[in-house]
């Protein structure tokens, strides 16, 4: 398929998802363009040259009206609320089918949606709340994962990942302090600075940062790689949900790995296991983050999952779709292990 993927640049986990997914659609043999409004990081720039995926900066979808119709595409999959109005008109004109995956809790023009042939959802959170009368797909955000890490001695390395937001700094600094007062070594690669911890800006490349980390802390995206990396994760944003263990991934997993399952603040009399630390536990819950990782994270199994809603939509669109060909999509994405549902006009 020749697939149109539309958002705006935004430094967190949305456009590293977009870029990966850009990146493994093309792997397994489609053809694809990216129109990424507001990049203005070079880095980012480069990587897409890298890998050898066209795409433009232009603000406005709709200027590059003529060279789509050239490139004849088959459906475009938007990303953001800021493009989903031009991704709409853009296929109105093209006459082709748009889908929109929502990255956020607080998607607007959440009404658009309607608009759209089919919704992505990226959480069992957002699946319960997006109450749409368009078939939407709840489908986690997935990572490229890395080579199988490399045995590591334990030696109290912890790494902040993150995006700091006002509401989230009060945590990161209690953390962050706690940690330094028993005798880790903290670091912090994003926009988040702090005394004591050595701050590495923004890093394109984190897989160096996660071999020599034990313990990764940030939210969504971060907890997904620091998992695959073979860390242990803390889930810290504008709540903490503290570490990720067998237990209780699964809850945690439904709210995106974002600290909004228990809603509570850090609290470092419930953070004894950082206090003093067992060699074997933190190990122990890397080689379990790699396991569950490598079954559930794959961005090979998203673009799988995408390719069918794909293709489901686009018979839909020739007029050739039915209710039985929706729920064999459901089934199949449901029964590779994900958290996959579809929900509509049929759910109550």
């Amino acid at each position: 398929m020749r697939v149109v993927l539309i958002t705006r640049f935004y430094r967190n986990g949305q456009t590293t998802h977009v870029l990966t997914l850009c990146a493994e659609l093309k792997r397994q043999g489609h053809q694809v363009f990216l129109i990424i409004s507001r990049l203005d990081c070079p880095n980012y720039a480069s990587w897409l040259q890298t890998n050898a995926i066209p795409y433009s900066t232009h603000g406005d979808p709709l200027r590059l009206v003529e060279f789509l119709k050239k490139w004849q595409p088959d459906l475009i999959h938007n990303h953001s609320g800021h493009t989903l109005q031009a991704s709409i008109a853009l296929g109105e004109i093209l006459q082709i089918p748009t889908l929109t995956t929502t990255h956020y809790l607080d998607f607007e023009p959440k009404e658009l949606l309607a608009q759209q042939a089919a919704v992505v959802v990226i959480s069992g959170e957002m699946q319960k709340l997006f109450r749409l009368s368009v078939p939407t797909f709840a489908i986690e955000n997935g990572i490229a994962l890395p080579p199988e890490p490399k045995p590591r001695q334990f030696t109290q390395q912890a790494l902040f990942l993150a995006h700091v937001s006002a509401k989230k700094e009060e945590n990161f600094v209690k953390m962050a302090s706690s940690l330094l007062a028993w005798g880790w070594k903290v670091e912090s690669a994003g926009n988040w600075r702090n005394p004591g911890v050595k701050y590495l800006g923004w890093v394109n490349n984190i897989w160096p940062l996660l071999e020599r980390a034990d313990l990764v802390i940030g939210t969504g995206r971060t907890i997904r790689e620091g998992m695959s990396a073979g860390c242990a994760t803390w889930v810290l944003g504008e709540y903490s949900d503290g570490l990720v263990t067998p237990g209780n991934v699964q809850a945690l997993r439904k709210t995106n790995f974002s600290g909004r399952t228990q809603k509570k603040p850090f609290d470092q009399k419930k953070a004894g296991l950082l206090q003093d630390p067992n060699d074997d536990l933190f190990r122990n819950l890397g080689l379990f983050g790699r396991r569950y990782a490598c079954k559930n994270f794959a961005i090979e199994n998203v673009v799988q999952k995408l390719s069918q809603i794909y293709a489901y939509i686009l018979k839909d669109h020739h007029g050739q779709g039915s209710k039985t060909g929706k729920s064999r999509i459901v089934s199949n994405i449901a029964g590779k292990g994900g958290i996959v549902n579809e929900t509509g006009d049929h759910c109550s």
